[in-house]
């Protein structure tokens, strides 16, 4: 038998509704649907880190597919689509850059204030 762990969570009242509704229905104890669960959401994580979505499939190809997305799984999924190592820049842009890079404009008053005022602290 696998060593077991006591986990206690904070639920909102319509979470822990859902748990107890869920729990009856599959005639399974609370810690169970929990278990399934996590199971669930971490193949979905897994899928979401690699830019793949959730969806659910219909029994006949006349249905519709729909897709399910929380924050969390929107958010890895966007994270796996950026790709902060190239920058393509039109050949104008890219000049312009490059010489703000190289003589870069003097700072404004403004500036120049927020320093001192940095410099103080």
């Amino acid at each position: 038998m696998p060593q077991t762990e006591r986990l206690q969570a904070s639920l909102p009242s319509f979470s822990m509704k859902e748990l107890t509704r869920l729990s009856k229905e599959l005639g399974v104890d609370k810690s169970t649907v929990v278990q399934e669960a996590l199971s669930l959401f971490s193949k979905a994580a897994l899928e979401a880190r690699q830019g793949c979505r959730l969806a659910f499939l219909p029994r006949t190809p006349q249905g519709t597919v729909r897709e399910f997305s929380t924050p969390l799984l929107t958010h890895m999924e966007q994270a796996a689509q950026k790709d902060p190592v190239e920058i393509v820049l039109p050949d104008a842009d890219f000049d312009r850059v490059v010489t703000r890079l190289t003589k870069p404009a003097k700072p404004t008053a403004a500036l120049r204030a927020l320093a001192r005022k940095q410099r103080r602290r």
